[in-house]
């Protein structure tokens, strides 16, 4: 039965089928994905809400400094989860995909690439909407602080903010996490496409060697 899975997995697909099988196998294994890597997305959420709390809480000048923690967690994120997925058997290891092999189909890689980031962007706009409303609420408020009004939120607006940031990172992990399948698909075929034509080009220089001895046997 693993072998069936695993030769399900390791074979050639076409960008459009790597993208959705992709996530089918996301949506499909979701529990199990979840079991595994609810840890790094509890991590995740702390780091994004800090992120986000910067700018908002703390002072404006600080966005650039939450942009730099919300990607180096992004980044963390989706290293540890690959690691992860594989150390438990989830994603079975795939042969070798070389940086020239990776140019060689990188139409594939960037088409499955902008259509991951495109669903990435959607879904965060709707996971994120709460915190944003929140962000501008706070916003609004400082800069009428700052123009002499009087504080307008209430001092448990703080809580409020930073559990919906918490909230929101934790969902914006698995937005993520979503990136990992097809991405993981298409290594897949690109790996089982080389192969097959490493194993053209021996098949060839073999059957070449073998007509070339051949003719020139004495």
């Amino acid at each position: 039965m693993e072998k069936e899975d695993k030769d399900i997995l390791l074979k050639i697909r076409s960008s459009r089928a790597c993208i959705r099988d992709g996530y089918r196998m996301f949506t499909e294994n979701f529990k199990r994905i979840f079991r595994y890597t609810w840890p790094l997305a509890v991590g995740f959420a702390v780091l994004s809400a800090v992120a986000s709390a910067l700018p908002v809480l703390v002072s404006p000048g600080l966005m650039l400094a939450g942009l730099l923690i919300e990607t180096v967690a992004v980044i963390a994120l989706l290293w540890l989860a690959n690691k992860v997925l594989h150390k438990r058997g989830f994603l079975e290891k795939t042969p070798k995909v070389k940086f020239k092999h990776w140019m060689r189909h990188l139409g594939m890689v960037l088409l499955v690439a902008i259509f991951c980031f495109v669903i990435v962007t959607i879904l965060t706009l709707f996971t994120s909407l709460p915190s944003v409303i929140i962000m501008a609420a706070n916003w609004e408020s400082q800069m009428g602080v700052i123009n002499g009004d009087p504080v307008g939120m209430p001092s448990y607006v703080m809580w409020l903010s930073i559990g919906a940031f918490l909230i929101a990172g934790f969902l914006r992990a698995y937005v993520w996490l979503t990136i990992l399948c097809p991405r993981y698909l298409t290594k897949a075929s690109i790996a089982m496409q080389e192969k097959e034509r490493e194993e053209f080009n021996q098949k060839t220089n073999t059957k070449n060697n073998e007509e070339k001895a051949i003719v020139y046997r004495p």
